[in-house]
């Protein structure tokens, strides 16, 4: 699933290309449509989108907010597999083909073509999605803070400082509980966080996936904050991790997979040169990717 990196990556990108543009019109597959949310479905949104311009393209968490003219604000999470992307395509033989050479009209990933809204440059922002997971939300202006999937978010990791990040864990006076690898994925204690980046940032930092959050003093809870800011943010220079179906919105891959320590590394000597080698374990039946010799067990 795209996580905090790849998704920001989507956002700056588009910011480049559709901010301005128009809504001229909007298909989606008629057989399996997008999933929508709130009880509003394809119809209604397409009414509602149609003729209004794209003032901004923003993110939170996970989620890619287009803020259009009017008084709707459209909500896109890719899920699993999906991914926008910004071209032109046309339907040949019942399927649509990308006008553009080079990935997206090579790249598989990029062929599952499930929405495509029709934009007044003569572009089109399109989705591609071959999980089918992928689910778009229009919802009020004046709603957007207390939107449910908004209300429940944790804060953005890159948005903290070292104060916040402690005090989450120390809520209230109650210690945060439970596996480290499992806390820093929940999205309702911090965002944007998933698989790929949890491995890479207890990597970094030096701690097992399955130490307990409660048994992690300050200096190793500012260990594992500066190594999320900087892999984050690193991740973000290189423009996400294409290692499965995230792509960027020009079809190409994001290049952080190019350098990555322990996500999917299973059997791979350290990056550290510890003499270590990266195994995998299942926690709750996710994966997690770690060097037994330097990430402490907490």
């Amino acid at each position: 699933m795209p996580e905090l990196p790849e998704v920001e990556t989507i956002v700056r990108e588009l910011d480049k290309k559709i901010v301005g543009l128009r809504i001229k019109d909007a298909w989606v597959d008629p057989i399996r449509p997008v999933k929508t949310g709130h009880g509003v479905g394809w119809p209604k949104i397409k009414k509602e989108i149609t003729g209004k311009k794209i003032l901004s393209v923003k993110r939170r968490a996970k989620y890619i907010i287009l803020n259009i003219e009017g008084p709707k604000t459209i909500f896109i999470h890719q899920k699993i597999s999906g991914h926008l992307l910004y071209g032109k395509w046309k339907k040949i033989s019942g399927r649509w083909t990308s006008l553009i050479a080079g990935p997206l009209k090579d790249d598989p990933d990029n062929k599952h073509i499930r929405l495509i809204l029709f934009l007044n440059n003569g572009y089109q922002l399109g989705l591609s999605d071959l999980r089918r997971f992928a689910k778009v939300i229009l919802v009020d202006d004046d709603k957007t803070q207390t939107l449910k999937e908004m209300r429940e978010l944790g804060p953005e990791p890159l948005a903290i400082d070292f104060k916040t990040f402690h005090e989450l864990f120390e809520f209230s006076g109650r210690r945060k509980k439970g596996r480290i690898k499992q806390v820093l994925m929940d999205p309702t204690f911090i965002a944007g966080i998933g698989n790929i980046y949890g491995d890479e940032i207890l990597w970094d930092a030096g701690f097992h996936p399955l130490s307990r959050a409660e048994k992690l003093g300050k200096n190793d809870l500012k260990k594992i904050f500066d190594s999320t800011r900087k892999i984050l943010r690193k991740a973000i220079l290189y423009k996400g991790d294409s290692m499965d179906n995230y792509r960027l919105p020009s079809g190409e891959k994001g290049r952080y997979q190019n350098i990555q320590k322990a996500y999917q590394q299973t059997g791979k000597k350290c990056g550290r040169k510890d003499g270590g080698v990266i195994r995998r374990l299942k926690i709750n039946g996710r994966s997690a990717h770690f060097c037994p010799k330097h990430q402490a067990l907490k």
